[in-house]
């Protein structure tokens, strides 16, 4: 045997090959505009929810809550700001601590969706297994 002959340890097919890379981005495009149908329809339903609420505002009672969201504004704003810049102090730390080990960390989008998944699931033993890796453990 040539040792400076090129070794092809296995057959492909070139064009199958290019097919299926072809393939797999077009189903991530597919997934990308799921994803952002996904958030549309989300802002839409608030947005459609806080339209009811206005609606209730006419009648004394119903409308309490629709004034008293009103009345605290300020203060909800000031909540979310602080909030936000919490969250995304969190998820920096954890892009910079956990991102190169763990791909759910990997970049500031990714680090922040799961981020958010933790704080709504309030189960964190689904990422142990893959982050008690990550942080040596």
């Amino acid at each position: 045997a040539d040792p400076a002959a090129d070794v092809r340890p296995f057959v492909t097919n070139a064009e199958a090959e290019f097919n299926f890379l072809a393939f797999k981005a077009e189903l991530q495009v597919a997934a990308d505009r799921l994803t952002n149908y996904s958030m549309a329809s989300a802002v839409t339903v608030i947005l459609f929810v806080m339209r009811i609420l206005k609606g209730f505002d006419f009648q004394p009672r119903l409308g309490l809550v629709t004034r008293t969201i009103a009345a605290a504004s300020s203060d909800l704003t000031h909540f979310f700001v602080l909030f936000l810049v919490v969250f995304y102090g969190w998820a920096f730390v954890g892009m910079q601590l956990f991102g190169h080990q763990f791909k759910d960390m990997s970049t500031i989008a990714n680090s922040s969706r799961t981020l958010f998944t933790m704080l709504l699931n309030f189960d964190p033993s689904l990422f142990y297994s893959e982050m008690g890796h990550a942080a040596g453990g």
